[in-house]
């Protein structure tokens, strides 16, 4: 007896919801990473007649990375993530709860199986500011003219008090530091320009972040550029937006953005103080020699000899990448080095010291960037002698990537004496100003604190009173 036309309708409008409800939850597995493995999950949502699906990333304290496509036919789930350049085709099998398929990215495959658990892993960053927010943001884009380049799009957030008279006619252009960033300069799940921003901005301050340059400029310019950008910024505020012409305008950088600080600072009369946040002061040599030699007090898998051999490398590197007179012979002369410091090494040897081909490849890459070649040429002094607005500078005594003493010295000694100066070094604090053990990189994102609020108080008190 056939089935009534009716009936027929309800199956075929049923069928999605009945298939959809096998894939719908959250996937945890392990990608194999090398000699470790990497946690992914996945979380499946149905709205409405299709799909939706967000991936975490836990052990990099990533999480919401927005999945672009999905599908499910046949027990087959397919995905893709456009922000990693990634995909994912598995078969789903009911009986085990698992879906096991591949996932690729950057044309590489590896073998990934993914498990139904109960909760989704959280990533807990209790200062991360969440909306509604008692102020205004809007978006802001701007037309940097770069010399060659030409016409670059800068994209930021402005935020300011609701009210005029909560105003307290002080803004503030945060500048991030090394490495492509965006505006809130997000770093293993921490935002801390957003928590900057937000912590300002209550209090009657405004404040302008602003993402990083497009990647496919950004990889042709260096600091000098950056500073560039910082300086038209805040210029527009100054010059051309009706709102602040009247206001006092500042540049609090972080890290690279410390330097560009000085750097505007030191040129640009619209700057009336910096706030430099581990900013680099001393010369790029020094900093990575520090650098290294921080980070071997806590490495176990290399002797002392080897250690001692490493920064005699690495500073025979950095004097070449110095006295070079271009680019190409920096990366020539550099190769020529790590190909002789390598020549005798046991192929364990070259894994632990990262002296492999792909290694020596990547380090030559970096050499061979016009922003790594230039960032020996920076001449801090010269800037310094040249500022004439107040300084604040804050460092972490745990910082690994800035030495507080060094830093704070070139400061003291070149900055001119009728120029006010005020230092504050914190005892526990990492790069990120974050409470720490060792100030590793490693323990970013284990620290829940995105940025010690005694920093915050001690830029709104400095903020008061200069």
């Amino acid at each position: 007896m056939p089935f009534p036309k009716t009936l027929i309708c309800f199956f075929l409008f049923l069928f999605p919801f009945t298939l959809f409800s096998q894939i719908v939850g959250i996937w945890e597995g392990k990608l194999p990473v090398g000699t470790d493995s990497l946690r992914l999950v996945l979380a499946v949502e149905q709205h409405g007649d299709s799909l939706w699906a967000e991936m975490d990333s836990p052990d990099q304290y990533v999480a919401g990375i927005e999945v672009n496509s999905i599908s499910f036919q046949h027990d087959t789930l397919r995905l893709k993530v456009k922000s990693v350049g990634a995909a994912f085709q598995g078969v789903y099998n009911a009986g085990n709860e698992k879906i096991v398929g591949v996932f690729k990215q950057g044309g590489g495959k590896l073998p990934l199986t993914l498990y139904r658990v109960a909760e989704r892993w959280k990533l807990n960053r209790p200062q991360t500011p969440k909306e509604p927010f008692p102020y205004e943001e809007e978006d802001v884009k701007l037309q940097f003219p770069h010399a060659t380049l030409g016409q670059i799009p800068i994209t930021g957030t402005l935020s300011y008090p609701s009210r005029k008279h909560e105003f307290n006619n002080i803004l503030l252009i945060l500048v991030s530091g090394s490495g492509w960033q965006d505006r809130d300069e997000s770093i293993m799940g921490h935002k801390p320009f957003a928590v900057i921003a937000d912590y300002l901005t209550r209090r009657g301050y405004a404040v302008f972040r602003y993402d990083d340059l497009p990647r496919a400029q950004y990889a042709k310019c260096t600091t000098l550029d950056f500073a560039d950008v910082a300086s038209y910024i805040v210029d527009y505020f100054k010059l051309k937006n009706e709102h602040f012409k009247h206001a006092e305008v500042g540049i609090l950088g972080h890290s690279e953005g410390g330097t560009v600080a000085v750097m505007v600072a030191a040129r640009n009369k619209n700057v009336d103080f910096i706030i430099s946040m581990a900013g680099m002061m001393a010369p790029a040599k020094a900093t990575l020699l520090y650098q290294i030699d921080a980070l071997y007090q806590y490495d176990t898998t290399l002797s002392p000899a080897e250690k001692t051999e490493s920064m005699r490398i690495s500073e025979a590197l950095y004097t070449t990448i110095e006295q070079a007179k271009s680019v190409k012979e920096a990366s020539e002369r550099c190769g020529k080095l790590l190909q002789d410091y390598s020549a005798g090494m046991t192929e364990e040897q070259r894994q632990r010291l990262n002296m492999t081909q792909a290694g020596v490849f990547q380090t030559l890459r970096t050499i061979s960037s016009p922003w790594f070649y230039e960032l020996f040429r920076l001449n801090q002094p010269k800037y310094l002698k040249k500022v004439k607005c107040p300084v604040l500078a804050l460092n972490g005594k745990k910082d690994v990537q800035v030495e507080w003493e060094s830093n704070f010295a070139v400061l003291e000694r070149n900055l001119p004496k009728k120029t006010n100066l005020t230092t504050h070094a914190y005892d526990q604090l990492n790069h990120l100003f974050q409470p720490c053990t060792t100030g590793l990189s490693t323990e970013y994102g284990e620290i829940e604190t995105t940025i010690s609020e005694d920093v915050l108080r001690d830029i709104e008190l400095w903020l008061e009173e200069w």
